[in-house]
């Protein structure tokens, strides 16, 4: 298998895994960077649980493509970034209308250490000007929210993406959940950097990569 067609079949498994974690609705979509090359796997303005290996394309860093704009402001803007993952899980949502974001509270959440900023401008997120706000807004972290809208998140593979959305939602409601009792007490800094490095390294993703793809019928 080469490497776009190893491309095209993890970026389905991401697809069908936010889809099962009730992170996205028919709206979400995926992109990964071409290795070597200014472009991006990409796909159609269709419901990430119907999207084919045959619907996903390639296109370039500077070629406009129906909600491509945000996912190439982040590609040229950011060279570290391999994968981009936006959805609309409801309590992420729900903290942003709120004007908050999430912070590290518990182990899955240190991975956010850089901060989660939040993008305060509502509506849609089409076009170049507000693919370059939001590229500058997410700065060099690994996550942003976007107010009323969803969440993004990038890493260097779609698996470590992914599992990022993943853990942002499952930190949201544990905020939302424990917010009638008090405010959680966040992590330390410096402890947050030293479990992200202890928690979020490859043996331990590729772990849990798997449960989530196995719980999503994904081989």
């Amino acid at each position: 298998m080469d490497t776009i067609d190893m491309l095209k079949q993890e970026l389905l498994a991401v697809c069908r895994v936010v889809v099962h974690q009730g992170l996205a609705d028919a709206f979400a979509h995926v992109s990964a960077r071409v290795p070597g090359a200014e472009s991006m796997l990409f796909m159609p303005g269709k419901s990430p649980v119907l999207v084919t290996a045959e619907d996903l394309f390639i296109v370039g860093l500077d070629q406009p493509v129906e909600q491509s704009s945000m996912h190439q402001a982040i590609y040229r803007t950011r060279s570290d970034v391999k994968a981009v993952v936006h959805t609309h899980p409801p309590r992420a949502i729900a903290l942003s209308v709120l004007g908050d974001t999430i912070h590290p509270i518990h182990n899955n959440s240190v991975m956010f250490c850089q901060g989660v900023p939040l993008y305060d401008t509502p509506g849609r997120v089409g076009g170049s000007e507000k693919g370059n706000e939001i590229a500058s807004v997410l700065g060099l972290c690994n996550a942003i929210l976007l107010r009323g809208h969803g969440l993004i998140t990038v890493a260097g593979n779609l698996r470590d993406a992914c599992l990022l959305a993943i853990y942002l939602e499952e930190t949201a409601r544990m905020c939302i959940e424990v917010a009638p009792l008090g405010r959680a007490r966040e992590i330390p800094n410096e402890l947050a950097i030293e479990f992200n490095h202890q928690f979020f390294d490859d043996q331990s993703n590729q772990r849990a990569w798997d449960h989530f793809k196995h719980q999503a019928g994904v081989a």
